[in-house]
């Protein structure tokens, strides 16, 4: 609409100056012509032509002014027409918006009466809770101080006193019930255990015949005893070199013949040692880098040997062929180590068929209780050179080669290096029992093992006169701790001192395995106030 009015006037401003410069040109075309009349008269038909003119062109461009505004009119009309028909529209839609809205503002302003009214029910409900909990608070006090002026105690001592006295009657209807079924409990479990172990000495026959190690070597002839194997021979230095063993001639009369005692260190080593001996002596050779060869050869073999018997150790027992080869060696190499006169390879592989058989009776899984049995020795084939408990090295070197622990706790169990209330550690225990107490399983019994501990005993006491005081042998003789006196040995000479102890030991008395001799100075000051 409004572009429409100043379409209007802009088209009236450009009639009126055109009109204007027309009438100004028609002048000047009338003066040229009438140049030659004389001024006066042609100035006055000048001005009347024009004055002609200009009403022409007035009431021409009033015509055209007026037909554009008329036609300028029409169409503000229609747009006028057509605004006032959306405006009905505009304004039906804004009415039903409009009663919309009245009606939401209705269901708001009641809801908020609603709401204003349960808040203040609200309010007033808090308030009444407050009040209750302030009177609940004040009567609990009164009821809390009449009863600590009655009992004379306040509620933190007589809470005290209270839970001790539930305790200890609950302690004493305990110990009662346990007085009363510990003798039928421990009948029960012996009962059980019996019926356990008596299956499987029923099942289990044991169908092989343990060797017995062996690490004497004959020599008939005493001028190669006196030629190749004195203190100072280097055939001796060369077969013990690398290994912890020792060499010694046995001397019993003139009609039996001599022997070499192979002593000390790993058995593995002693073999080795004992087959090169007897080769070099049945062959006659004393050639030191042939003797060698000889060592390094039966060596390998040996290295072979235990690995496969490992390995058999492990297929004869059904378990899986997971282990590390080093613990198969170590598996193998107990077969040249023997406690009280046992061969440890056959004592573990039975201690892990008795196992599996325990599990089996008590239904547990009878794979984890074999190899928990087939492990928990071999720490014997490294205890000569490494200190602590046979199950403690076991432990160590299956733990260190990839077993689980569950597996190396139950090992470590077996002697209780470790406290583990697990089935299985009461299995390898109840198994490795079993296998010792076997008839003809250990030769070594009462009387070999009181000549043993006398013959220890026998020693020490031999170097009393070196200072030593007293001794204490323990773990069945596998270890000696022998006291000295300060003032008549010294510090320095406690290693030759314990040396010369475990060197008489093992030319004197016969003992499986090793034991360990610990030499202990002290200095005591006692006095009384």
């Amino acid at each position: 609409m409004h572009w429409s009015i100043y379409t209007i006037c802009g088209a009236s401003f450009i009639g009126l100056t055109c009109g204007f410069f027309l009438a100004k040109a028609f002048a000047r075309r009338s003066l040229g012509n009438i140049t030659e009349i004389p001024v006066k008269e042609n100035m006055e038909a000048i001005l009347k032509s024009a004055e002609v003119q200009r009403k022409m062109i007035l009431e021409e461009a009033l015509i055209a002014t007026k037909e554009q505004y008329q036609a300028d009119a029409e169409q503000l009309e229609n747009e006028r027409e057509i605004l006032l028909a959306h405006q009905e529209i505009y304004e039906q839609e804004l009415n039903e918006k409009q009663s919309e809205l009245d009606k939401l503002a209705n269901e708001l302003d009641k809801k908020e009466e609603t709401i204003a009214k349960k808040k203040s029910e609200v309010e007033h409900s808090l308030e009444n809770i407050k009040l209750l909990e302030k009177n609940n608070i004040e009567i609990s006090h009164n009821y809390q101080s009449l009863l600590e002026n009655k009992v004379g105690k306040n509620k933190k001592d007589l809470f005290h006193d209270l839970s001790e006295e539930l305790v200890a009657a609950e302690k004493l209807g305990i110990s009662k019930w346990l007085m009363d079924n510990s003798e039928f409990l421990k009948n029960e479990s012996q009962r059980l255990a019996r019926e356990t172990l008596n299956s499987v000495y029923l099942r289990y026959q044991p169908n092989f015949i343990w060797p017995k190690s062996s690490f004497i070597v004959p020599v008939n002839s005493k001028d190669i005893l006196t030629k190749y194997f004195h203190e100072e021979s280097p055939i001796v230095r060369s077969l013990i070199g690398g290994t912890e063993s020792s060499i010694s001639v046995l001397n019993f009369n003139e009609d039996m013949p001599s022997v070499l005692k192979i002593a000390g260190g790993s058995g593995v080593d002693k073999e080795v040692i004992r087959l090169t001996l007897e080769e070099i002596l049945n062959k006659d050779i004393f050639s030191e880098d042939k003797i060698q060869n000889i060592f390094d050869r039966n060596r390998k073999n040996i290295d072979r040997y235990i690995l496969r018997i490992g390995e058999d150790a492990i297929k004869s027992l059904g378990l899986a062929n997971d282990m590390h080869p080093e613990i198969l060696k170590l598996i193998g190499s107990l077969n040249y180590r023997t406690s009280h006169r046992q061969n440890q390879y056959f004592h573990s592989i039975e201690v892990a068929r008795l196992a599996g058989m325990i599990a089996d009776e008590i239904g547990v899984s009878n794979l984890h209780a074999k190899r928990a049995g087939i492990l928990h020795d071999i720490g014997k084939a490294l205890d000569y050179k490494i200190e602590g408990s046979h199950a403690v090295i076991s432990g160590d070197y299956a733990i260190r080669y990839g077993e689980k622990e569950d597996v190396v706790d139950t090992v470590l169990a077996h002697h209780d290096d470790k406290i583990v209330e697990t089935p299985f550690a009461y299995i390898l225990k109840a198994a490795d029992a079993l296998s010792g107490a076997r008839p003809g399983a250990r030769v070594d019994m009462e009387e070999g093992y009181h000549r043993r501990i006398d013959g220890i005993s026998g020693v020490v006491n031999s170097f009393q006169e070196q200072g030593v005081t007293g001794s204490a042998i323990m773990h069945a003789g596998r270890e000696v701790h022998v006291f000295v006196d300060n003032n008549k040995v010294k510090q320095t000479e406690i290693n030759g001192l314990a040396e010369g102890i475990a060197k008489k030991l093992e030319e004197e008395v016969e003992f499986p395995g090793q034991i360990r001799v610990t030499v202990i100075r002290r200095t005591e000051i006692t006095e009384v106030a």
